[in-house]
């Protein structure tokens, strides 16, 4: 668990063309492993393009699951995986398949797939650009 503070990204990963719409930006660097687990920060094996709503509260919700129980007791172990899915060439992945396991005990167990999606967006994930379609629209504009 990182010590540091964390120091701002830099590294754009695949598909990145980043626009604002509606509420901030539409796409975050997404950390496959959160940062909070790993005090990685521009890790290019680590990092794809993410929309908000993949990263936080998709991803979010189950990397703090896993934070929470480790920092719980120096005796939690976890085995923990996050794999990015893409189809054929695509630069943008569909989305990300989160696994962990708490070892010993059921404490801390999931299996899920989060979509890379954003409502009122419609992605291109052959190179990530985006075409804003709903109410996403309205707010950028304002």
């Amino acid at each position: 668990m990182p010590a540091k503070a964390r120091k701002p990204l830099y590294w754009n990963p695949t598909a990145w063309h980043n626009k604002k719409i509606a509420g901030g930006w539409l796409y975050n660097r997404s950390h496959l492993i959160g940062y909070q687990l790993t005090g990685q920060n521009n890790n290019p094996k680590n990092l794809i393009t993410g929309t908000r709503q993949l990263n936080d509260p998709g991803m979010l919700k189950y990397e703090n699951q896993v934070a929470s129980y480790i920092k719980s007791s120096s005796r939690h172990y976890i085995r923990y995986r996050v794999k990015p899915i893409f189809r054929g060439r695509e630069l943008l992945a569909r989305g990300v398949e989160m696994e962990a396991q708490s070892t010993g005990s059921n404490a801390v167990r999931f299996h899920v797939y989060i979509f890379n999606v954003q409502d009122g967006v419609k992605l291109n994930y052959s190179n990530g650009t985006s075409v804003v379609t709903g109410a996403a629209k309205k707010s950028a504009s304002s």
